[in-house]
C-alpha cells in the first residue's frame, strides 16, 4: 500500500495547529486518508490525467449555474493574483463539485498546468485527479494543502496546492478556491492568504 503521508512539508508556526485552533492542514492523517480512497477507488499512481470537458451546451449551464459564486470570485480572485503573480503560480475556483469554473496566473505555469488539465472545464474532484487539494478540501470539508508527492498521481508531483471551500451562508459548500503553483516555489503564507480572499468572496 502506498503512503507519503510521511512527507512532511513546510507550515506556518505553531506546527499541528492552524489559526483559530483548527489542526493545521496538509497534515498526514489528511493526505493518508485520501491516498487511502483513492486506493479504493482502484486509482493508480501512474493514471493519466482526464481532459473530458463538459459539452459546450452542458458547459454554459455549468456557467449559469456558478454565475453568482463567479460575479463575486473573480475581483477577489484578481485582488488574490496581484499578491502571488510571478511566482510560478495560479488562482482556481472551481463549483461545488470540483469543477475549475474560472482561473487566472502566470503565462509559463498556465501552459505547465494545462498539461495536467489543471484549467477551466475539467473537474478536480479526488476521484478524478486523485489526491488534490480542491479534491480533498471538498471531501474533508476543511481547507486543505498538499504538496508535491503528497499528490496521489505521479503527474501532479510537481504542484504544490492550497485550497479552502468557499461556503454559503445556510453553510452548505458552493466552490473551492484554490492557489496552485510550481513545487520549489512553495510559500508558507499562501493558505492564510487563500483562507483570507476566501472569507472575502463569503
Amino acid at each position: 500500500m502506498r503512503h507519503k503521508a510521511g512527507a512532511r512539508i513546510p507550515t506556518p508556526a505553531n506546527p499541528g495547529t492552524a489559526p483559530g485552533g483548527e489542526p493545521d492542514v496538509g497534515e498526514p492523517d489528511v493526505i493518508e486518508r485520501s491516498h487511502s480512497r483513492c486506493l479504493d477507488l482502484g486509482i493508480t499512481e501512474t493514471h493519466r490525467p482526464s481532459f473530458d470537458v463538459p459539452r459546450v451546451g452542458d458547459w454554459r449551464e455549468v456557467l449559469e449555474r456558478n454565475d453568482r459564486l463567479r460575479q463575486h470570485a473573480v475581483p477577489v480572485m484578481e485582488t488574490l493574483y496581484a499578491q502571488i503573480a510571478n511566482s510560478h503560480s495560479m488562482v482556481v475556483l472551481t463549483d461545488a463539485g470540483g469543477l475549475i469554473v474560472h482561473s487566472l496566473g502566470d503565462d509559463d505555469f498556465l501552459e505547465r498546468a494545462s498539461q495536467v488539465a489543471l484549467q477551466p472545464g475539467v473537474s478536480w474532484s479526488e476521484q478524478d485527479k486523485g489526491t488534490n487539494a480542491i479534491g480533498t478540501a471538498l471531501i474533508e470539508k476543511r481547507p486543505t494543502l498538499v504538496h508535491a508527492d503528497q499528490h496521489f498521481l505521479l503527474a501532479n508531483h510537481f504542484l504544490t496546492c492550497s485550497a479552502t471551500p468557499i461556503q454559503a451562508p445556510d453553510g452548505g459548500i458552493v466552490g473551492v478556491l484554490d492557489v496552485t503553483g510550481d513545487a520549489r516555489t512553495y510559500h508558507q503564507h499562501t493558505m492564510a492568504l487563500v483562507r483570507m480572499s476566501a472569507t472575502m468572496i463569503e
